[in-house]
């Protein structure tokens, strides 16, 4: 299997001082209200204790079984120094740890894959990607794309949706910023105490790309537009934006996921709430399973499906799952 792994659940596919260099004031960037209005309640209950140093861990228990939650939100910084107590601690008496959803295509799907979802996913012969904007969407995506050091070649043969977010991941990359972490850092600390490493399962990529070689040219834009808005907020928050995550401030991190690209973008397409919805249905029932487990294990859950209300921490407490903040 070729595996594209921890993508997030959208159409899947901040930013370093020389990448954006200016004079000017940071600008406010303003995303909006995002599809998750509501607050967890577990989330809302806890954050008000004393907030122990290090990125936020939930302790969630039954019956014995001890799983301990990581909240990951990427992209962070490639350089990003961060210490937890509280995860090494878990590590050391952990037998498993589970890390997000994974994509794969079998190698002998490859051509079919590409003959079958390429089509919807391109432009048609003959046009390219920047004539076909509207003016000042064009400009936004030349001023963008400039600032991830690509030229217009890179971008010109898909349709905007998909153009949008292969922006977005180049930007984040010319950034200095991996969408890999946290959890390639988890899997190395894992594998430095030989713990085994289970991804919570996979996702068909035909299914996201289905989905976007099926939007309509509005829902074309839409999608660019939130990638957009994407670029410019990451932009203006380059020296915080991994900082937050390090030090738990789950307020900040907050205001980057709930308006986040992706999810606006699958929310507001036909099929894409559900896409979403399988993966927390998914995230959900495998932290279900660990803790009908002995002893302990250590999972990294994005953000995005911790912080809602009905994500992954409510919905386990409906269970009858106990969950507290570790102090240590």
């Amino acid at each position: 299997m070729i595996a594209l792994k921890h993508l997030p659940l959208a159409l899947a596919l901040v930013v370093s001082a020389p990448a954006l260099a200016q004079t000017a004031p940071t600008p406010t960037v303003d995303l909006g209200q995002g599809p998750a209005q509501d607050e967890s309640a577990v989330v809302a209950e806890l954050t008000i204790m004393a907030k122990p140093p290090g990125p936020a861990v939930w302790l969630v228990e039954k019956d014995g079984a001890k799983l301990y939650i990581l909240g990951s939100a990427p992209p962070l910084p490639h350089q990003l120094k961060w210490n937890s107590p509280r995860l090494n601690k878990a590590l050391d008496k952990a037998s498993l740890v589970l890390v997000p959803p994974e994509a794969a295509v079998g190698v002998a799907q490859m051509a079919g894959f590409v003959l079958k979802f390429g089509a919807g996913l391109r432009q048609p012969l003959g046009k390219s990607l920047e004539d076909q904007l509207p003016p000042d969407l064009k400009a936004r995506f030349v001023e963008s794309r400039t600032q991830a050091r690509k030229g217009a070649g890179e971008y010109k043969n898909w349709k905007p949706a998909v153009a949008g977010f292969l922006l977005l991941s180049d930007f984040r990359q010319a950034a200095g910023l991996s969408e890999a972490k946290p959890v390639s850092t988890i899997e190395r600390m894992a594998k430095a105490r030989k713990l085994k490493v289970k991804a919570v399962g996979q996702y068909r990529m035909s299914a996201v790309t289905a989905i976007a070689g099926k939007l309509s040219p509005e829902d074309q834009l839409y999608c660019l537009r939130v990638a957009l808005d994407e670029v410019a907020y990451d932009g203006a928050h380059s020296t915080t934006i991994g900082r937050d995550w390090a030090e738990g401030d789950l307020a900040s991190v907050r205001a980057r996921y709930r308006a986040s690209a992706a999810q606006r973008c699958l929310t507001h397409v036909p099929g894409g709430a559900a896409l979403l919805e399988k993966g927390l249905v998914q995230t959900t029932e495998a932290m279900t399973e660990a803790l009908k487990r002995p002893g302990v294990t250590v999972a990294v859950v994005d953000l995005g499906f911790l912080l809602p209300a009905d994500g992954v921490l409510d919905r386990l407490k409906a269970r009858g799952a106990t969950i507290t903040s570790p102090v240590e």
